[in-house]
């Protein structure tokens, strides 16, 4: 099959990775045996994708095609949506002119991208257009006029919309009257179960170290209960606009001993840190999908979760705790339980609840289903 795969940008350190999980999912379909093309656009100012305007390469099995363009946002309500479309458009065309049209579009982010106009041509045409949404503006319910406006556009095109968690689902119908399909992310293979290589018990947390995570509440929890106890420690990967009060928090707190911030590292970093941990903890005010959960799942570790994630409807509490996003004192509760509990979890059904729920395979075989109108 052949499947054009749309991305925020092409991901790269200076966009901030921004496209990374797009552009995971057009490999994993690409592995599939699918012919899987990515595009992109970097409308702005300064920030190109490499040298710049019109580029394609292959990029582990897909065909990657984008184009950066100048983009002046203070304009935005004036001529943002037209030029959008406008640029689309033209690689679009670029890419259709070389290798004809796909069977299935499937774009992300539809409600940042606002491109339904251009789409528009392409459904009409029998291809098969796909969204999935992902943005937590849209779970939020903060999306201005023109964003409201463009979204409701996608009603008339898409043949299914894809949201990864229910309350973005329900978030999405609201906003714009589409009743869409959960399908959850993908838990990448680099996560799994692995042998301890430590004494005592490590909780870990992951993700960016903004206000709504509230990783200054997991460290004050964590403090109240294991201050003293050198070998119960807390690791935090991740960086943001958090991190220096973060540090101030654990030294006016005297943990430097048993809680660190390792700031931002690469997957394969993250994979075995996760692993080598023995809990994840995740305090987060709101979730569109709560993938370092996930993550843990598969490495066979329990996670402290909020009811505000979206990994799952009904969680299961053999997999860890679920707790009030405001509850400050059940996170400590549950911190201490999965400590003294440690034995009673079973680390090879969380391993495979993981496998079975979030895996690469089973996630293709969902959307290729949903590619084929099955």
């Amino acid at each position: 099959m052949k499947i054009w795969v749309l991305g925020r940008n092409y991901p790269l350190p200076e966009n901030g990775m921004q496209g990374s999980f797009e552009l995971e999912q057009a490999k994993m379909l690409a592995r599939g045996g699918n012919e899987v093309h990515y595009l992109a656009c970097s409308l702005h100012p300064v920030k190109k994708i490499k040298k710049g305007g019109m580029q394609s390469w292959n990029d582990e099995g897909v065909e990657v095609s984008v184009l950066s363009a100048f983009f002046a946002p203070r304009v935005y309500p004036l001529y943002f949506i037209k030029q959008r479309n406008k640029k689309w458009k033209k690689l679009f065309d670029e890419v259709s002119g070389k290798s004809g049209l796909p069977d299935v579009i499937h774009i992300h982010y539809p409600s940042m991208l606002m491109i339904a106009d251009t789409l528009k041509a392409y459904h009409e045409k029998g291809v098969r257009i796909i969204a999935t949404e992902h943005w937590s503006k849209v779970l939020n319910k903060r999306l201005d006029a023109i964003e409201r406006r463009e979204y409701k556009k996608y009603k008339d095109i898409l043949d299914v919309l894809i949201c990864v968690g229910k309350p973005l689902k329900n978030a999405v119908r609201d906003l714009t009257g589409i009743e869409g399909i959960v399908v959850p992310n993908v838990v990448n293979a680099l996560f799994r179960p692995s042998i301890k290589k430590h004494e005592g018990f490590r909780f870990v947390a992951v993700g960016r170290l903004v206000k709504l995570k509230q990783f200054d509440k997991i460290i004050e929890a964590f403090s109240e209960c294991f201050a003293g106890e050198d070998n119960i420690t807390l690791s935090i990967i991740g960086d943001g606009e958090q991190m220096d009060s973060l540090q101030k928090t654990i030294i006016s707190r005297k943990m430097e001993k048993q809680i660190n911030v390792l700031g931002r590292k690469d997957r394969e970093t993250t994979a075995e840190i996760v692993s080598n941990s023995d809990s994840l903890v995740s305090y987060s005010k709101y979730e569109t999908f709560g993938v370092p959960i996930i993550e843990a799942w598969a490495c066979g570790l329990t996670a402290i979760t909020t009811n505000t994630a979206a990994v799952m409807e009904d969680f299961d509490e053999r997999l860890g705790i679920e707790i009030s996003c405001d509850d400050f004192e059940g996170l400590k509760k549950a911190l201490k339980h999965l400590y003294t509990h440690m034995n009673d979890y079973d680390k090879s059904f969380i391993s495979n609840f993981a496998k079975t729920h979030y895996s690469e395979e089973v996630i293709r075989e969902r959307l290729m289903e949903i590619y084929k109108g099955e």
